[in-house]
């Protein structure tokens, strides 16, 4: 029995290894090739924080950070765009390998309102965040597995260290048997999920043979705990319509960019040191508003909304007033953008996240 195990186990760790050493000659391609329609790929704004427009997800974490990012450092955003529609997109973090996205996938978020932003770089760089979640997961389960060999785990490590097939699969497959309503609200079912990683794999050109074994991953290693975790932690890039203030935290969404990011309550000592960075331009700040304020429960203004997250923009050190922007791009009108004074901000917002950009 421990001779068949360790037999089927180097069988999946070979087919792990194949499949992402496959893709060279896609990721070259994609390097190689023209970039799509600056018209299309950013819209008429740019990489610009009143370009980014949450859609119906509960997705404010990320694209509040994203507007943040792009607000401190938009060459950030450009630069970790490359490839085309066509030959399908890379993106590029601060570490780790490129993510894979195919136009298909950033037409399907599009599509079932994940992102309303001005153009579709927006929706590109979330579904390579939600990959590289992914890949963080997979590669969490395999360090914490007791039962792949201390002397195997490098070589299923390095089956994920490059861009491939498995993480475009599993990403697909989890938005898809993610679950949308109720208590269950962004848990997944095993088997569903089995069944349509080993789909998407196979639509992807995966041999029946190989996607069995790939789907076998959940079986081992504690990897459906494990990616489980993720989607409940960040439901919302997965397709989760789940409520405000239930997503991931910006600090994961900048450190992706940056590298590094903090986060302090309002009331610390150090924010308006921060807020004053925050003018002096290349730090990017994202605000989570309170639950409940008891001066709003009678009638709220029309910038509140309970639990939500929020660009910081400015801060006047003169007249003491922060400016903010809800990601929606509305209330307030025009494009979410309001100003409060500084008491009032550490009254209505709980939480600040913040990072630096690296000079460039």
């Amino acid at each position: 029995m421990q001779n068949l195990f360790q037999f089927a186990l180097q069988n999946l760790l070979r087919v792990l290894l194949a499949l992402c050493i496959s893709l060279p000659s896609f990721a070259a391609a994609a390097a190689q090739s023209p970039g799509s329609s600056p018209a299309l790929l950013y819209g008429p704004k740019g990489v610009s924080p009143l370009a980014v427009r949450q859609g119906t997800l509960g997705s404010c974490f990320f694209h509040a950070s994203l507007a943040a990012i792009a607000q401190a450092s938009p060459a950030s955003l450009r630069d970790a765009i490359h490839g085309n529609a066509k030959s399908g997109y890379r993106v590029h973090f601060i570490s780790g390998p490129d993510e894979l996205v195919y136009a298909q996938d950033v037409e399907y978020a599009r599509a079932h309102g994940y992102d309303h932003s001005e153009g579709e770089w927006v929706a590109i760089l979330m579904r390579g965040f939600a990959q590289r979640k992914l890949r963080q997961s997979m590669i969490a389960a395999i360090q914490r597995s007791t039962v792949i060999p201390a002397f195997v785990k490098p070589i299923a490590l390095s089956s994920l260290e490059g861009s491939g097939p498995l993480l475009v699969a599993y990403d697909r497959a989890i938005r898809s048997v993610v679950s949308q309503s109720g208590k269950q609200n962004g848990e997944m079912n095993k088997a569903a999920l089995q069944a349509e990683v080993a789909r998407e794999l196979s639509a992807l050109g995966v041999t029946a043979t190989q996607a069995q074994v790939i789907g076998g991953l959940l079986d081992h290693a504690g990897f459906y705990e494990e990616l489980n975790t993720t989607v409940r932690e960040n439901g919302e890039v997965f397709g989760a319509y789940r409520s405000l203030g239930q997503g991931g935290i910006p600090r994961s969404v900048m450190e992706a960019f940056f590298g590094h990011a903090l986060a302090a309550p309002v009331t610390a000592s150090t924010l308006v040191t921060q807020l004053v960075a925050l003018h002096a331009g290349g730090m990017a700040m994202v605000a989570g508003s309170r639950p409940s304020v008891a001066s709003f429960q009678s009638r709220p203004p029309d910038w509140y909304v309970p639990a939500h997250a929020y660009t910081v923009l400015d801060y006047d050190a003169v007249n003491r007033t922060v400016t903010l922007r809800n990601p929606w791009g509305a209330h307030p009108q025009p494009d979410g953008v309001f100003q409060l004074p500084l008491p009032v901000f550490q009254r209505t917002y709980l939480m600040y996240s913040y990072a630096q950009a690296a000079v460039r």
